[in-house]
C-alpha cells in the first residue's frame, strides 16, 4: 500500500496522519482496519429508522475514527451530520449530510478496495 497516493485518493491529509503515527507501517496497520468498523453500518441502521439518537452516536464515531486517520474528506462530512443531529432533531438537510457521509465513505472503501484492502 502506498500510504501517499491513498490519501490523496480520498482527499485525506497524509502530512497530518504521518505525524500523527509516525511511519507507513503503523499508518497501514490502522487504515485496514477501518473496512472492519461498524460504525457506518450503525449509522444506515439509524438513519433507516430515523434513530437521531443513534445516528449521533454512529456519526460521532466515524467523526472521530476519521480524524485520527486524517480522511479529511469523510470526517468533514460526518462532522456536518454530526452537529445536525446533535440535539436530537435534525434540520430539514439530514438527508443531503447523509448521502454526503455516504459518498466519501464509498470514497475511502473504494480506494482500499484498490490496494487490496478492503
Amino acid at each position: 500500500m502506498n500510504s501517499k497516493n491513498f490519501y490523496d485518493s480520498i482527499g485525506g491529509s497524509y502530512e497530518e496522519v504521518i505525524q500523527r503515527l509516525g511511519n507507513d507501517s503503523l499508518i497501514e496497520r490502522f487504515v485496514k482496519m477501518f473496512p472492519s468498523d461498524e460504525s457506518y453500518i450503525n449509522l444506515c441502521k439509524a438513519m433507516e429508522d430515523k434513530n437521531w439518537k443513534e445516528v449521533f452516536a454512529a456519526s460521532h464515531t466515524l467523526k472521530g475514527i476519521c480524524a485520527n486517520l486524517s480522511f479529511k474528506n469523510l470526517y468533514e462530512a460526518a462532522s456536518a451530520l454530526t452537529e445536525d443531529v446533535r440535539n436530537g432533531s435534525p434540520s430539514p438537510s439530514v438527508e443531503e449530510y447523509f448521502n454526503k457521509v455516504c459518498a466519501e465513505y464509498k470514497t475511502v472503501m473504494d480506494a482500499l478496495k484498490s490496494e487490496g484492502v478492503a
